[in-house]
């Protein structure tokens, strides 16, 4: 080899070296890039805000069924699927949002919902990723927009459902976050309809939720109604600090504050208790994974995960795959997976609860009927005279009587 073509050859090692190390750099630098490139240009109160939906028209919603033949409906609340830093709030006109909803949360976390029931996704303006890496005020102010359009959603849901219809509660990520707040802002006779309430993947103190939603529990039971599933699920490979300690979450008096290394609500999917037991994998009904070609479906592998709730997160087998795939190992719970661990055992479960619900409201109904008297035939009075006075008995000797003790002559 000449030595031209050496220094050609060394000069291309050198290069592909520097660039092996940039993309390192990159790589080990991604949840702080993605920070900066998220972050919104202006404060909230400087960006424009996008239009509100207005939840009477069909385009603020990317499901709405109004079947009768099903047993309940279901309202849910989609996780982050807007992943940039133009607006705070995503606008609901935004084409990459709403093709994720139909391609990927629908099929994926949605459809275990609602396999027996209505379902109700509205489309919210929800906050930018940003607003959950930060404890700004800019940030605090996105997430009560989204939870206002949360709100006004469900009360459009309310106003077309029949007065006693059963409903679930169903949020992923930042949903479950408005889910909660939900719950807590509800009437006690609207509450009274809740078959269960499903906030997944988010970090709940149970102090915060006792605090905040009073007479719900946590579900101890395969088939308890008018409680919450809530979990936080992790790796033991996965960071935890962040939903531990700084994930934001609604406070009791108002406003927002960080979990701090409180107590987390973590039901287990696979036992749907909170008594500590793990759950092994031939428990696991099935995870569900979208494939890439044609009609986005999910496709079910059995016995994929375990289950185990400890320290308040819930630790599985399975390595998220976040749809965002330059999120890092500090933000990768911000975004959903495309995986979606637990599809089969949620959906047999919905389906226990709201056959238990109908159950009791049948044998509460039965309770509450009264008492019928059995029908019974009137005896007639006896006729009396016209004049109204009853006849006088007869005081005349009678005729003996024949005497029954003697024979016949």
């Amino acid at each position: 080899m000449s030595a031209g073509a050496r220094n050609v050859v060394v000069t291309l090692m050198a290069l592909a070296g520097v660039a092996a190390t940039i993309a390192l750099f990159v790589f080990a630098a991604r949840d702080n890039l993605i920070r900066y490139t998220l972050n919104p240009s202006g404060s909230f109160a400087e960006t424009p805000q996008p239009a509100a939906p207005d939840y009477a028209s069909a385009y603020a919603w990317s499901v709405r069924d109004t079947s009768a033949s099903r047993r309940a409906d279901v309202f849910f609340i989609y996780p982050t699927v807007y992943y940039s830093g133009e607006h705070w709030n995503a606008p609901v006109s935004n084409e990459a949002v709403r093709e994720r909803l139909g391609t990927i949360v629908r099929p994926l976390y949605a459809q275990p919902f609602a396999s027996n029931a209505n379902l109700f996704m509205p489309v919210y303006r929800q906050a930018a990723p940003y607003t959950f890496m930060s404890s700004s005020e800019s940030g605090r102010s996105a997430r009560l927009v989204a939870y206002g359009d949360v709100k006004r959603a469900f009360e459009a849901y309310l106003a077309q459902a029949a007065p006693d219809r059963p409903f679930v509660i169903a949020g992923y990520g930042q949903g479950a976050l408005y889910g909660m707040k939900l719950l807590a802002d509800m009437e006690p006779s609207i509450k009274a309809r809740l078959v269960a309430a499903f906030l997944l993947e988010v970090a709940i103190p149970n102090d915060v939720l006792a605090a905040m939603v009073k007479g719900l529990p946590l579900c101890d039971t395969p088939d308890q109604v008018g409680c919450a599933v809530v979990w936080h699920s992790t790796t033991q490979t996965a960071r935890g600090d962040m939903a531990r300690e700084n994930a934001l979450v609604w406070r009791p008096s108002g406003g927002f504050e960080a979990t701090r290394g409180r107590e987390l609500a973590c039901v287990n999917p696979l036992t749907w208790s909170i008594s500590g037991r793990a759950g092994s994998p031939d428990m696991n009904l099935g995870a569900a994974r979208l494939n890439g070609f044609g009609p986005r479906e999910a496709e079910i592998t059995r016995a994929l995960t375990s289950a185990d709730c400890w320290n308040g997160l819930l630790f599985t087998d399975v390595e998220p795959e976040p749809i965002f795939y330059w999120s890092g190992p500090r933000y990768r719970d911000l975004f959903p997976s495309t995986v979606n661990p637990f599809y089969a055992d949620i959906q047999d479960n919905v389906n226990q609860r709201v056959t238990t619900f109908w159950a009791q409201r049948t044998a509460g109904a039965a309770l509450a009927e009264p008492a019928v008297a059995p029908e019974t035939e009137e005896t007639p009075l006896p006729e009396t005279p016209e004049d109204d006075t009853l006849p006088l008995p007869d005081t005349s000797d009678p005729e003996p009587a024949e005497d029954l003790t003697t024979e016949p002559q």
